[in-house]
């Protein structure tokens, strides 16, 4: 016997990890005691015998089928004690420290939390050697204070040896502030998998201008040194930062919209089930009662469209068309909303069904780590899936997969005119032909194209992330922390986005 084994008695609840053989006798190491196994066993459980070995949490153990009872087990008082338990592990007092900044950050807790009596309870339950202890909230604020340093001078040096970065940026709004929030994106040359990190989260004061926010997102990037090193910047197409580039908005918002109310047999049905959605939303979001009732009829709750989500507008329609209309139309009177009719419950379900693509591929262009790559394919797919919808829908709708269709053939040229897709194509096209293959470590064999992939594929399809980076704001800059310093709140957001102590 070369392993270890763990040797249970279910009956008296022994438990023995096998030590050594000698002879006939095997030697085994119970939670209190030394003792002889074979003699245990011929002593005090003359009916058990081994049955089986299977292996068993980490270890293999040999079951035992007893059939005595609990009583022919000697009792604790008169079986021999020995205490050869193992030592608690200690930790030191920096790894202390780490652990509590990483529950702190991970958390987004407040950094007074190391001051609260229950929590020095709780620590002081924590072995260590040395008796070290955790620093109070001044000192513990100067250690986060080092360890941010360090995670920026760390990304510094990282970014030093990427050739290609692209970065996200937006504006948000919160009890009153402003911040530009700005994330990184590159790809590890040798794996070319994709990497992000969080670059700012700056106080924004005064006038949300064009030229404000080039300022401000200019002074980001050169504090990292990245002047030249940015291949792309992705926001969203607000004025501001359409102006800010200097480039030509894609699209105005609200093409769906556009269509349904630019028609007269659509536009007066669409404002109206617009209403009664938004009624829906307003009563089930800000009366408990109204909530219980939702859920009472559909098992569910209602969505509510979020502004910083695009999709959210869907997936909340989307949940109010799950409810039969008999059902939906009993709780619209139960709340005091005015009930839908035939004609309005169907556009809600054509509209559904028309954008479900279009949904599913922005949850993919928003995806972690979804690279510039993914846009071609996903609008490709996007495009012929819409299209094979138009026999499905009504005369109400039937046109609603031509207008997504236009907008993502607009987008096509707008991104071969500026030279995004050519590239693409052509790395695609060279590295089906050269290698027979799409798979990524051929193109270590032809270092031109690898740089363009590299170039084309940094930028992110959508300002996703650094929507992502401020959800973990409304986490911290809460009304009851009023009185946290933007740049502490800064930096505790990037801590957290980065995962420093991860």
């Amino acid at each position: 016997v070369s392993e270890k084994y763990t040797f249970t008695s279910w009956k008296c609840n022994h438990y023995f990890e096998f030590i050594s053989v000698k002879g006939k006798n095997i030697i085994v190491h119970s939670k209190n005691s030394t003792s002889n196994l074979l003699k245990h066993l011929k002593g005090q459980h003359s009916t058990v015998k081994p049955i089986e070995m299977v292996p068993g949490a980490g270890k293999k153990c040999i079951y035992f089928c007893c059939h005595v009872s609990a009583s022919a087990c000697p009792s604790p008082a008169k079986r021999q004690k020995l205490n050869l338990s193992c030592p608690t592990p200690t930790i030191t007092g920096e790894g202390l420290k780490k652990l509590v900044a990483w529950y702190i950050v991970e958390n987004m807790l407040s950094i007074s939390t190391v001051d609260s009596p229950s929590f020095w309870c709780i620590i002081e339950k924590i072995p260590t050697n040395n008796k070290a202890s955790l620093p109070h909230r001044k000192m513990f604020a100067a250690y986060l204070e080092r360890e941010y340093a360090m995670m920026e001078a760390s990304l510094k040096a990282t970014l030093e040896e990427v050739g290609f970065i692209s970065t996200t940026a937006d504006i948000w709004t919160a009890n009153n502030r402003s911040y530009m929030g700005v994330t990184l994106h590159w790809m590890d040359r040798n794996t070319l998998k994709g990497n992000k990190a969080a670059l700012a989260c700056k106080r924004l004061r005064g006038r949300h201008t064009f030229d404000v926010i080039a300022a401000e997102l200019e002074q980001i990037h050169s504090s990292y040194g990245l002047l030249n090193e940015v291949v792309a910047t992705v926001t969203d197409n607000a004025s501001n930062f359409i102006k800010a580039f200097k480039t030509y908005q894609i699209q105005e918002e609200g093409d769906v919209e556009k269509y349904f109310t630019s028609s007269t047999s659509t536009k007066t049905v669409y404002k109206i089930n617009i209403a009664k959605c938004t009624a829906l939303w307003t009563k089930a979001s800000r009366s408990t009662v109204a909530s219980e009732q939702v859920q009472v009829v559909s098992q569910r709750k209602l969505l509510v469209p979020s502004s910083t989500r695009w999709n959210s507008f869907h997936e909340a329609v989307s949940r109010i068309t799950e409810i039969p209309m008999n059902e939906l139309n009993s709780l619209c009177t139960k709340l005091g909303v005015k009930c839908f009719n035939d004609k309005e419950h169907q556009l809600l379900h054509e509209y559904c069904n028309a954008m479900k693509p279009l949904t599913a591929a922005l949850d993919i262009l928003q995806g972690d780590n979804c690279s510039y790559g993914a846009l071609l394919p996903t609008l490709e797919v996007l495009m012929a899936k819409t299209l094979t919808l138009k026999d499905t829908l009504s005369r109400m709708t039937a046109d609603l997969p031509d207008v997504i269709v236009k907008v993502c053939s607009y987008t096509f040229d707008l991104l071969a005119n500026f030279g995004y897709l050519l590239p693409c194509t052509i790395m695609i096209r060279e590295q089906s032909i050269v290698s027979g293959g799409y798979e990524f470590e051929s193109l270590n064999q032809f270092p031109n194209i690898k740089n363009i992939f590299l170039k084309f594929n940094t930028p992110t399809p959508s300002s996703a992330p650094v929507e992502w980076l401020f959800s973990l704001g409304d986490l911290v800059l809460t009304p009851r922390r009023n009185r946290l310093s933007d740049k502490r709140f800064e930096k505790l957001l990037l801590m957290r986005y980065n995962h420093c102590f991860t």
